[in-house]
């Protein structure tokens, strides 16, 4: 096994414990930085960075049913972890990818071939995750506005973003 994501593992060959072969090309890791840029009188302007982006990761997957893999089966799967909003663990070699856990934002799936009786032979997918950070962890200041007043309260890390307790 080279990977799993949640409970679905990759394998590359037929090993004797395993029967089927599921494999991923394209992985692509990505993260991002937002900076606020200050202007300076005659200089440079200097940059501050204000926060991160969560990491994002796009791969592609080919269900095919001659490697053992129903491939109708696994995209349902794959459908319920999104709907479903489950957070998955990412391994690779052995090693998180990034934080390790992740959500599936999107998925395209398309049914490259399908036999005479109708069954679903061979599914080419991609799947687009992002990092999923479960957790503020500082407290945070907001400022709620209403229509007759303006007050300002710190948010707890434990913060479930309901009502604000207090009011």
């Amino acid at each position: 096994m080279i990977g799993i994501l949640g409970d679905i593992p990759f394998n590359v060959s037929f090993d004797g414990n395993t029967t089927e072969i599921l494999n991923f090309l394209n992985l692509k890791q990505g993260g991002a930085a937002n900076y606020e840029k200050h202007s300076r009188r005659r200089n440079k302007p200097s940059l501050e960075l204000l926060d991160l982006e969560n990491n994002k990761i796009n791969l592609n997957i080919t269900l095919r049913s001659d490697f053992g893999i129903e491939p109708r089966e696994l995209l349902k799967k794959i459908d319920n972890y999104m709907n479903d909003g489950e957070v998955l663990d990412f391994i690779l070699g052995g090693d998180l990818i990034g934080s390790g856990e992740y959500v599936i934002i999107s998925y395209d799936a398309g049914y490259e071939y399908i036999s005479n009786n109708g069954k679903v032979r061979k599914i080419d997918m991609s799947l687009s995750l992002e990092e999923y950070l479960e957790e503020i962890t500082q407290d945070i200041g907001v400022i709620i506005k209403s229509k007759n007043q303006v007050e300002q309260t710190t948010v707890k890390k434990d913060f479930n973003q309901g009502a604000v307790e207090g009011r």
